[in-house]
């Protein structure tokens, strides 16, 4: 079950730097050190972690409309998914805030010439990308992980490199299940909290930001769990100019 992933994970923890900023880095760094493909996908084994990776690629490319599309994924890990996806399109580039997990995915994907990997700043977001630049822009399994301002700022860059008419495609945990009921339950009882720990969101909340950034969810699903309603998955486009 996927969502063993996420409310049994050992979360990072890291100091918040000196600028005040939540310190990403130092906290994915070190999980990656122990164990990156356990950060990325908790309980997984080296089956599942491929099948999933092949499954999440698999749904990306429905949004996908034409074969030279150029994608980022914000927060790749070690390639999960672009190892399934690179074949499809005619660039990917993907960015993550960890440099081990760069390295890491610098190897899995030797083999695709299209691919271009980024380390970032905690607060770089997506400045190194110009505008209207990419097709499709997607993020699995890390907006979750991120203060909600800086959530909001991510989505926000994504709408700006995004050309007009471009999709968004992104998920998030579903506060109103009861896995991320208990999940939050469990986590207020933590003192020292990690930057990297879950943050919850609902279907209406989701809607709601997608719509002030200026995109149109063109639909929205809920999927897994107890209930079929753990993960939040939203596609939104970024609207045509009038």
């Amino acid at each position: 079950m996927r969502l063993l992933r996420i409310f049994r994970r050992r979360e990072p923890s890291a100091p918040v730097s000196a600028g005040g900023a939540l310190d990403y880095k130092t906290a994915w760094n070190q999980a990656a050190r122990a164990d990156a493909h356990d950060a990325i996908l908790t309980g997984s084994t080296a089956e599942s972690f491929e099948r999933t990776g092949e499954a999440d690629a698999t749904m990306i490319r429905r949004y996908l409309r034409r074969k030279d599309a150029v994608v980022l994924n914000i927060g790749c890990g070690v390639g999960r998914i672009e190892r399934y996806l690179a074949p499809h399109v005619a660039e990917l580039h993907a960015v993550d805030v960890s440099g081990e997990m760069i390295a890491r995915a610098r190897e899995r994907l030797a083999e695709f010439p299209n691919v271009h990997l980024r380390e970032i700043g905690n607060a770089e977001f997506l400045s190194a990308f110009d505008a209207a630049r990419f097709d499709l822009v997607f993020s699995f399994l890390v907006l979750q992980h991120l203060s909600r301002e800086d959530a909001f700022l991510y989505l926000r860059d994504a709408f700006r490199v995004l050309k007009p008419g471009g999709v968004l495609f992104v998920q998030f945990p579903n506060f109103l299940s009861p896995e991320y009921t208990r999940s939050f339950l469990e986590a207020v009882e933590v003192q020292e909290r990690s930057p990297g720990r879950v943050r919850f969101y609902t279907e209406v909340e989701v809607r709601h930001l997608l719509g002030i950034l200026g995109f149109e969810v063109a639909e929205l699903w809920l999927a897994s769990g107890e209930r079929n309603d753990a993960e939040i998955y939203a596609a939104a486009r970024k609207r045509l100019p009038l």
